[in-house]
């Protein structure tokens, strides 16, 4: 049996307000490390604390746990605003991966052809009925509300281990044709063509 292989990757058209978050969440974090240290400096200073300055030293406490998690948390969120996403289709199965700035890449979905039930345009009737359905949940898989020139927004609804999900995709006609040649059923949408 020959391996079929397709992928593509979509990222930010506009990178600007992406560079901005990650400079202001880096300096952010970069301050609370030095409020950080001068908290725990300030702790060392006054370790052997008569009564009057216990409420003064747990303050200080506080605020170096509080400016610790707080650096963490923000050099660790600072890549989420660099976001791409790569589908891939491997021989009857469909993988989807979130990448964070280029460095951490995050498996999403690996859906088989049989957990994919339809696959269309997200501008349809179709779509607009199963995003109104309390039973569906919908996840966007892209970083941009408008589509590069070559590409349009496709959706797939899949039946994945948390329920049914309508999975909204920036890619090229030529990925949903490489899935519907290897899938075994007809899964488009009867309103595919008529655009």
């Amino acid at each position: 049996m020959q391996e079929i292989f397709y992928e593509e990757s979509v990222a930010l058209h506009d990178e600007k307000p992406a560079k901005r978050r990650y400079t202001l969440f880096t300096v952010t974090a970069v301050l609370c490390i030095v409020f950080a240290v001068i908290s725990f400096f300030t702790l060392m200073m006054g370790i052997p604390a008569e009564a009057q300055y216990i409420p003064s030293f747990i303050i200080w406490g506080i605020m170096f746990v509080a400016m610790v998690v707080c650096a963490v948390f923000l050099f660790i969120k600072r890549h989420s605003f660099y976001l791409s996403y790569d589908y891939t289709f491997v021989s009857g199965e469909l993988r989807i991966c979130k990448v964070l700035h280029n460095r951490k890449r995050k498996l999403l979905y690996r859906l088989s052809d049989d957990k994919l039930i339809l696959i269309g345009r997200v501008d349809s009737e179709t779509y607009k009925k199963l995003k109104a359905s309390p039973d569906t949940k919908e996840d966007i898989l892209t970083p941009n509300s408008e589509a590069e020139e070559d590409r349009e927004f496709f959706y797939i609804q899949a039946a994945t281990n948390v329920g049914k999900r309508i999975l909204v995709l920036e890619c090229r006609p030529q990925l949903l044709s490489t899935i519907l040649r290897y899938t075994r059923r007809n899964i488009l949408e009867s309103e595919f063509n008529r655009r």
